[in-house]
Formats: C-alpha cells, sequence, structure tokens
C-alpha cells in the first residue's frame, strides 16, 4: 500500500509539473498581449498595470485578421467535410465487404498515418492539374494527409455496429447510397463529431503546407498571419501576443465545448468492442 502510494504521489506531482509547464506560457501569452510596448519588453507573467485591449484592436486592423480569418474559415470547414464524409463512406466499404483487396486497403491506410509529406512531388502534381496556389489543391492535400486516420477511426466504431441493421434496411428497400446516408450514418453520430473536432483543430492550427501551397498572400490563413505580423512588429510583443490570442480563440473554444464529444468518440468503439 505504501508503495502504491508513493507511486500515485510520484505521478500526480509528474502531472502537476507537466500541467504547469504548459500553462505558464499560455498564462504568459495572455497577460502579454494586455501589456504596454515597455512591459511586454520584459516577457513575464506579472498582471499588466492598466489591460490594454486597444492591442486587439491594433492588431485586427493591421494584421488583416478578417481576411485570414476567411480563409482559414473556408479551407477548413471544406476540409473537415471532405475527410470526414470520404473517410466515412471508405470505411463502411472496408468494414462490411470482407476481401483481400479491401484489408489491403485498410492496410495502406494504417501506413499512410506515418507517411511523410513530400512537398515537392505534391507540388509538381498539383502543377500538372492546374490546380496549384488554389483552396482546392490544400483541400485535397488535407483529405489526402488525415484521412487515414480518420478512417482508423471510423473503423473501429462501424466493426460495433451490428450488420443485422444493413440486412434489416435492406429488406425494406433501402440499400446502396440511401442505406449509408440514412441508416449507418447517423448511427456514427459519436465518432463523426471526433473525426470532425480533431481535423478542424489540425487543419485550423496548421502552418506547413499553406506556407508551400498557397502562393499567394492573399489566400494565407491564420497561422501564416501571425508569421508576417511577427515579421512587421517582432520587437512589439504585446501586440504579438494579441495577434496569437485572436488565432487560436476560435479553436480553444471549440475544444472546450467538443471535448466531451472527442472523449466520447474516441472510446465508444473500445467500449462497445
Amino acid at each position: 500500500m505504501k508503495k502504491e502510494k508513493l507511486v500515485n504521489a510520484i505521478i500526480a506531482v509528474s502531472l502537476w509539473i507537466g500541467g504547469l509547464v504548459v500553462i505558464i506560457p499560455l498564462i504568459m501569452v495572455l497577460v502579454t498581449s494586455l501589456k504596454t510596448y515597455g512591459e511586454a519588453n520584459f516577457l513575464s507573467i506579472s498582471l499588466p498595470a492598466k489591460p490594454m485591449f486597444v492591442n486587439y484592436v491594433q492588431v485586427f486592423t493591421e494584421g488583416k485578421i478578417w481576411r485570414s480569418f476567411m480563409n482559414s474559415t473556408i479551407i477548413t470547414v471544406f476540409s473537415v467535410v471532405l475527410v470526414t464524409l470520404l473517410s466515412a463512406m471508405l470505411s463502411y466499404i472496408i468494414m462490411r465487404r470482407k476481401s483481400r483487396f479491401n484489408g489491403f486497403i485498410h492496410k495502406i491506410m494504417t501506413f499512410g498515418i506515418i507517411a511523410p509529406f513530400a512537398a515537392l512531388p505534391t507540388i509538381q502534381l498539383l502543377k500538372g492539374l492546374h490546380i496549384y496556389g488554389t483552396y482546392p489543391s490544400l483541400m485535397f492535400v488535407y483529405a489526402a494527409l488525415f484521412m487515414p486516420f480518420s478512417t482508423i477511426l471510423f473503423s473501429s466504431f462501424i466493426s460495433t455496429v451490428p450488420i443485422e441493421i444493413d440486412e434489416a434496411a435492406v429488406i425494406d428497400g433501402c440499400t446502396g447510397w440511401n442505406l449509408f446516408a440514412k441508416v449507418v450514418f447517423p448511427l456514427l453520430l459519436p465518432v463523426t463529431v471526433t473525426v470532425g473536432m480533431l481535423n478542424f483543430m489540425w487543419i485550423w492550427n496548421d502552418f506547413q503546407y499553406p506556407i508551400f501551397l498557397l502562393n499567394s498572400s492573399s489566400k494565407w490563413t491564420l497561422p501564416l498571419s501571425v508569421y508576417s505580423f511577427f515579421g512587421q512588429y517582432n520587437r512589439s510583443w504585446n501586440l504579438v501576443c494579441a495577434d496569437m490570442v485572436l488565432v487560436s480563440l476560435p479553436v480553444i473554444l471549440l475544444y472546450v465545448f467538443a471535448q466531451k464529444y472527442i472523449v466520447s468518440g474516441m472510446t465508444a468503439g473500445a467500449v462497445k468492442g
């Protein structure tokens, strides 16, 4: 019992330390965003003498946040819808039609999780399709990158849905697309929300792929706007931190409100299985 208590205490202390390592920089960014130029240069977690909410107004107007916000919204929403629908349909076919070919596709999807992104061949392919530098080019790349993980999640959940439900729907005359859209897909709501939220956070916060695949600053997403803003105001840490808070706020709020759905969706398949 003493040994178990000691182990639990060590784990608890380690978790607290890890939590502080994550939380303290976030607090520093938040309080720095409300400081004056002179106070922000110290980069400390001390509270500002007077909150400077005007920093956010300046960032919003000079940092072209609204344009970047619309770019991020368009790219993220359409990419998430594309990844979610394609992954759900592919997973349904793989798990319901047992064959060597489908088993091979399932293994390929597993390898796709660890496959690295090759920038030069991807750019050459997009140029050959005459879509390089456009929104669809980035959406298709996101679909290719995030479908493997999403397919694995959907597959594990679909395996717990009784096939008798499909058979009963077929007897009632519901087949093909109607079978999937009206009968099966509604049953996948927990894992669909999980896949949607996870992909939303990954795509919204992504910095690497837009900088390779978007050749115009007018199409840059919010993370790229931080990069551009930092280049102009690299000495004004109060404005840089305010810009970071504005960029991170949508995904933070989304995660706070959707956290329980994400956790339930991640565990639903395992619990049922």
